[in-house]
């Protein structure tokens, strides 16, 4: 497996539209309760902390991810470079949740494109003050 790099686009979404490599553009954010945005910056560095553990473990599990013909996704395909492509909140009284959508970056089409999915699912503990990991879904792009 690649070093993990991510990326950062300098081009800003202004009609916040969905991002591919293609486009790549700021992250699309769709935050719906009404104190998410400001909860994400107070604690991005603590919640992308996260996002990069659990992308980490899940592209390091042999399980989830190898170099076996009939496997998707495919570590020989990946390049190591991902992106965030969206960030949304969504309500679950009396919790917060937020998804952290990433992209990264694969080679089997012959040169760099979007490839593989992973969206992060974290939820705010009130009584803590922290994030935690509320699991991780994968999807072919």
């Amino acid at each position: 497996m690649p070093e993990l790099k991510q990326i950062f686009s300098t081009l800003p979404n202004p009609e916040n539209q969905y991002v591919t490599y293609q486009d790549f553009r700021n992250p699309r954010r769709n935050f719906h309760h009404p104190d998410a945005e400001q909860l994400f910056e107070t604690h991005q560095e603590e919640i992308m902390q996260i996002v990069r553990k659990e992308l980490s473990d899940y592209l390091n599990d042999e399980d989830l991810c190898n170099d076996e013909e009939d496997m998707f996704p495919r570590r020989c395909f990946l390049t190591g470079e991902w992106y965030v492509s969206e960030l949304s909140s969504f309500d679950n009284e009396p919790d917060v949740f937020f998804s952290v959508q990433t992209a990264f970056l694969g080679t089997d089409l012959g040169c760099p494109d979007d490839y593989l999915g992973l969206e992060v699912l974290l939820y705010y503990d009130e009584n803590t003050g922290r994030f935690e990991s509320d699991g991780i879904n994968s999807e072919a792009l």
